[in-house]
C-alpha cells in the first residue's frame, strides 16, 4: 500500500524533530563530565588521559579548549613544563587569530555556533598568562613569570582595541596588578612593586573600592603603605596610612615571607537560554543587567523558529572562606578574584557584538526552509510545500543551540594571605576552611629569605551539586567513589 505524500512528509518532519532534540541538547559541560569528575577526586593523571581521549576535544575546532583544559590539569598535577608547553601553544593560537573556514562558517549558520572553532572568552585568554606565571615561578624563572603577569592587562587592552562597538567593560584586572607587584617584590624590585600596587588601588578607588565583586583587599592596602615607606616616599606613605587607617605595626616587613594563593571551587559553566517563537521578537533575559533583544521585521512569517543564547551558571563553592593559623596567630584569606561576575560581563558584551550574527543564523535557516519548500512544491505540489517548509522549520529549531564551550577547570575564586617565615622555627600553617562544613589542612613552608609564592587549591569539595551523573556515569558509581574518595585538598609549592 502506498503511503500518501502528505502523511509521509508529516512523519519525516516529526522524526527529524525528535532526532535533533535528542542529539543537540548536550552541552559542553555534559561532554566534559568524565574528566571533570576525575579532577573533582584529584585523579589528575586520569583526568589528563580522559582529556586526550575525549572525542569532542580532539576535533580541530576545539583545539584551544583542549589546550586550556589540559594545561590547567597538568599544572595541578605539578607538570609545570608540560603545562607551559600547552599554554604557550594556546597563546600562539590566539595571537595568530583562530580562523573559521568556509565550511565551518556555513555549518555554524545553518546549525549552531558549536560548528565553528572555539576562540575563547577574553577573560580565559588572559588567565593563560596567570598560570604560565605560576609555572615559571615554580621552575625557578621569576623574570619569565613577571613577563607573563604583565601580559594580562596588555592582552586585555589589545583584545578590546579590535572591537568597534560594544567594547568590553572588563578592560583591566586588579588582580593582575597585585600579582605583578608580588613578583616585582620577589625579584627585589620594590619601586615597580609599589607602582603595580598603586595601579591596583586606582582600579578599586575608581569603582567605589569594589572591582567585579571584590572589595579592595586589606593586604593590598598594607603592601602599598609598606612599599611607599621602604622607598622613602614620605608624602605617599602619609597619605595612604591615613587613607587606610594603618599603623606602623600593621605594615612591618620581614626578611622572609610567603604569599599563599587559595584557589577555591570550580568556575562557572555555560548553559543556554532557548526561546521559540512564531511571530514577534526574540528576547533572552538572564537578569536585569544581562538581556539580549533581537528584533524581527514586522509581518515576517517565522513559522517554527528557535534561537539559543549562552549564559553562565554559577557553581556554588563548598567553602565560603578560609583562614591561616600559625604561631598563636591568625589571618584570613582575602578574596582577590571572582570569576563569575567577570565571565558574566565578558559574555554579555560579546553577545551584544554578535547580535547581528545571531540574526543572520536565523535568516539562513529561514532561507533554507523556504528553498526546500519551493523544491517540494515543484516536485510534489502545493500540499508538499507547506509540509516540507514546516519540517525544515522544526529541524532548524531543534538544531539551534548556543555555544556552551568554556574553560571548565578554572577556579571559582582566588584568595591570598601573606605570612612571615621564621628561620629557627618550623613554619607550619593550618588552613582552616569554613562554609557548609569546617575542615582543616596543614602545610609547611621551608625558610628562605625574600618572598615565596605558594599555591593551594580545593577541588573535591568544590560544590554541593557539581557531581550530577548523566549519560555514561551512573548514580551508584558516583556514590561509590564518594565513599572511597580521599581528602580533596592539596598544596603546591612555588619556589
Amino acid at each position: 500500500m502506498r503511503i500518501p505524500t502528505k502523511i509521509w512528509f508529516q512523519s519525516l518532519s516529526v522524526g527529524v524533530f525528535i532526532f535533533c532534540l535528542n542529539s543537540c541538547g548536550i552541552t559542553y559541560n555534559d561532554r566534559s563530565y568524565e574528566f571533570q569528575n576525575e579532577v573533582y577526586y584529584r585523579n589528575f593523571g586520569k583526568a589528563a588521559t580522559l582529556i586526550e581521549d575525549n572525542k569532542f576535544l580532539s576535533k580541530k575546532r576545539n583545539r584551544l579548549l583542549y589546550l586550556m583544559e589540559k594545561g590547567k590539569v597538568e599544572h595541578m598535577n605539578g607538570n609545570y613544563k608540560e603545562s607551559n608547553h600547552l599554554f604557550e601553544e594556546a597563546y600562539i593560537l590566539i595571537d595568530d587569530r583562530i580562523n573559521t573556514n568556509a565550511g565551518q562558517a556555513v555549518a555554524a549558520k545553518l546549525t549552531n555556533p558549536m560548528a565553528a572553532p572555539y576562540k575563547g572568552e577574553d577573560f580565559e585568554k588572559v588567565m593563560i598568562h596567570y598560570y604560565m606565571a605560576l609555572n615559571y615561578f615554580q621552575l625557578g624563572m621569576p623574570n619569565e613569570a613577571l613577563v607573563e603577569a604583565k601580559r594580562i592587562n596588555i592582552k586585555l587592552l589589545e583584545l578590546n582595541q579590535k572591537y568597534k562597538k560594544n567594547k568590553n567593560k572588563y578592560t583591566e584586572d586588579a588582580f593582575a596588578q597585585i600579582l605583578q607587584g608580588l613578583l616585582y617584590e620577589a625579584t627585589g624590585d620594590i619601586n615597580n612593586a609599589f607602582i603595580a600596587y598603586r595601579n591596583a588601588e586606582k582600579l578599586y578607588a575608581g569603582n567605589d573600592n569594589s572591582y567585579y565583586g571584590v572589595q579592595i583587599p586589606l593586604q593590598l592596602q598594607k603592601d602599598l603603605v609598606r612599599t611607599s615607606k621602604q622607598l622613602g616616599f614620605t608624602q605617599e606613605y602619609q597619605t595612604y596610612s591615613k587613607q587606610f587607617n594603618l599603623t606602623a605595626e600593621e605594615i612591618t616587613s620581614h626578611p622572609a615571607e610567603a604569599v599563599i594563593f587559595w584557589e577555591n571551587g570550580l568556575g562557572p559553566a555555560k548553559d543556554q537560554t532557548q526561546i521559540t517563537a512564531v511571530d514577534g521578537a526574540f528576547v533572552a533575559v538572564d537578569d536585569a543587567e544581562n538581556s539580549i533583544f533581537i528584533p524581527i521585521p514586522p509581518g515576517t512569517n517565522l513559522g517554527i523558529t528557535s534561537i539559543a543564547i549562552p549564559k553562565y551558571v554559577q557553581r556554588e563553592s563548598f567553602y565560603k572562606g578560609a583562614r591561616l593559623k600559625f604561631n598563636n596567630q591568625q589571618t584570613n584569606f582575602q578574596l582577590v578574584e571572582d570569576f563569575y561576575p567577570i565571565a558574566k560581563q565578558t559574555l554579555h558584551d560579546r553577545m551584544l557584538r554578535e547580535a547581528v550574527d545571531i540574526a543572520l543564523r536565523l535568516g539562513a535557516k529561514k532561507a533554507t526552509s523556504a528553498g526546500l519548500g519551493a523544491i517540494a512544491k515543484e516536485l510534489l505540489g502545493d500540499d508538499a510545500e507547506g509540509i516540507v517548509k514546516a519540517g525544515a522549520d522544526i529541524a532548524g529549531a531543534a538544531t539551534e543551540k548556543a555555544d556552551t564551550r568554556n574553560w571548565q577547570t578554572l577556579p571559582a575564586t582566588i584568595s591570598y594571605a601573606r605570612v612571615p617565615l621564621n628561620e629557627k622555627e618550623n613554619n607550619t600553617f593550618i588552613i582552616e576552611k569554613y562554609g557548609m562544613a569546617t575542615d582543616s589542612d596543614t602545610i609547611s613552608i621551608p625558610y628562605k629569605k625574600g618572598l615565596q609564592l605558594v599555591s593551594y587549591f580545593d577541588v573535591g569539595k568544590a560544590t554541593t551539586n557539581y557531581v550530577k551523573p548523566q549519560f555514561k556515569v551512573q548514580q551508584d558509581e558516583v556514590e561509590k567513589k564518594a565513599v572511597t574518595a580521599k581528602d580533596s585538598t592539596s598544596t603546591q609549592k612555588i619556589k
